[in-house]
């Protein structure tokens, strides 16, 4: 019974994958059972072409930042943002090492540290072991099939540095991809061409923005 299931769900699936459009295939990756069903006969999902796969793959595997290179202007924002990060993240030594990341790959990735802090919030409530109800991992909640894609499988994706460097990456790649801001984040919640999540981290971004001034 179960593998007549299996195989009407494979039969069904594969063809509209196939003959998909990128946002059609963006949208499809959200259900884990269509993920299942296709990788279990055609191997992980290749949902980027080749080219900007590899283009992915150098963004998320440039080496980490040298030692003795944090400036002034980093050392403030790092604490104005760990105080507020406590607020969900009572361990000091946590939220600094959620900002000290953010910080360096929103500069790496050419990302607004807000935004970044935004969807984390918006994501995981800054919890780095959350796991959704589909699987996806960590601060940003990135999905494991990343990994495959683009980096090893032995990345630990509830590790704080590992999962803001995949998260931003990926960010990183959709806006490049669809030239606006509201389209990338639509695209990285699996919800392309809709505004609700989009508006979500529009909204929490102008809430940190706030706070961030009140503080200063």
């Amino acid at each position: 019974m179960l593998a007549g299931i299996l195989v009407l769900g494979f039969c069904i699936t594969l063809p509209f994958w196939i003959l998909s459009t990128p946002e059609e295939r963006q949208s499809m990756v959200e259900n884990t059972a269509t993920i299942d069903v296709i990788e279990q006969s055609t191997g992980p999902l290749d949902i980027l072409p080749e080219t900007e796969k590899n283009e992915l793959r150098e963004m998320l595997q440039q080496p980490k930042e040298t030692k003795g290179t944090v400036d002034f202007e980093q050392q403030v924002w790092e604490q104005d943002i760990r105080k507020v990060i406590q607020r969900w993240v009572p361990n000091e030594q946590e939220a600094q090492s959620i900002a000290r990341w953010v910080y360096f790959y929103s500069v790496r990735f050419d990302l607004s540290p807000e935004l970044m802090l935004s969807l984390i919030s918006v994501e995981s409530r800054f919890d780095h072991f959350a796991v959704s109800n589909v699987g996806a991992r960590g601060l940003m909640q990135v999905m494991p099939f990343w990994k495959k894609e683009l980096g090893s499988e032995s990345d630990n994706l509830f590790e704080i540095e590992t999962n803001i460097r995949y998260g931003s990456a990926i960010l990183r790649y959709y806006i490049d991809r669809y030239k606006t801001l509201d389209r990338a984040l639509a695209a990285y919640n699996g919800s392309l061409g809709k505004h609700k999540y989009p508006n979500k981290i529009f909204t929490q971004m102008r809430r940190f923005k706030a706070t961030r001034e009140d503080s200063i």
